[in-house]
């Protein structure tokens, strides 16, 4: 559901000079089954900063098979127990906002204003899903003298949650922190070309307390979002991306009756100055 990559494209495992970016499954990072990754590659100077894991779909069934391990004791806890883990999380985006945003203008080009912004409003969710004890309380109607109608939420299982390059961090926490106060477990699946501040998160989240296998990641291409969304263990699929993309999650997904929220549609306008290289920029 994102671009495909050739064979010809994946490399051997980097150099110890640039990051490696390894699937993070039961609180552990681990190299993808197939051994093979892809480059990363700065925007801005058109070199190599990195390399990300190619996966398969076997790393699929490992990181579906840890959050659904992980889901019992952790949908088991209360609401506020597991808003009080995410409030910590809170702090620590906070507290690293400067060098998450370095990661952001590294891989993806932005400047550190835009940058820190990304940041900012990713926080800005985080901290919404840490009022959710209160918001997502439920309700109950008395609808005649003998009858009441109460209205309850409950966590579903696992989450698959894929998202865009355009915005590192912000994207994936409008999914990532509300699916896991609300109980759920989440698999996130980020863009292969921006790979490094999601890992950078994924070490906070460790640090913050959340059980192991509570969040992981896959990284990859199509062969990964297809197998996030086949798996009969995955409940509820999150998509943001470009229309034609989200049109085809929504359809795949609806056709095996699956939960999906698939948004498309963005738009990222930039001005061509004369001397722009606008092959590459497009």
């Amino acid at each position: 559901m994102s671009e495909e990559k050739k064979d010809s494209d994946a490399i051997p495992t980097s150099t110890s000079s640039l990051t490696v970016v390894d699937n993070y499954i039961n609180g552990t990072f681990v190299p993808p089954t197939t051994n093979a990754y892809l480059p990363v590659t700065s925007p801005t100077t058109s070199t190599a900063i990195g390399s990300v894991a190619l996966s398969s779909k076997s790393d699929v069934n490992a990181a579906v098979s840890a959050a659904s391990a992980a889901f019992p004791s952790w949908s088991a806890l209360t609401i506020k127990s597991r808003a009080a883990i995410m409030l910590k999380f809170h702090g620590l985006l906070r507290d690293h906002a400067a060098e998450l945003a370095q990661l952001i203008v590294r891989e993806n080009g932005k400047n550190m204003t835009e940058a820190l912004a990304d940041v900012a409003k990713g926080n800005e969710t985080v901290e919404y899903a840490c009022s959710l004890p209160q918001l997502a309380q439920g309700k109950t109607l008395k609808v005649s003298s003998a009858v009441s109608c109460t209205d309850t939420r409950v966590p579903l299982g696992v989450i698959a949650s894929i998202v865009p390059f355009n915005f590192p961090l912000m994207v994936p926490m409008w999914t990532v922190p509300i699916a896991l106060v609300m109980g759920n477990t989440v698999v996130l699946k980020p863009s292969e070309k921006v790979p490094l501040t999601m890992r950078r998160v994924a070490e906070l989240v460790k640090e913050a307390g959340f059980p192991d296998g509570v969040f992981n990641m896959v990284q990859g291409t199509r062969e990964v979002v297809e197998g996030l969304i086949d798996h009969d263990d995955v409940k509820a699929v999150t998509f943001v991306g470009s229309s034609p993309v989200a049109s085809l999650v929504a359809s795949r997904c609806r056709n095996l009756n699956k939960r999906v929220t698939a948004l498309g549609g963005a738009k990222n306008h930039l001005i061509a100055l004369p001397d722009c290289e606008t092959e590459g920029a497009s």
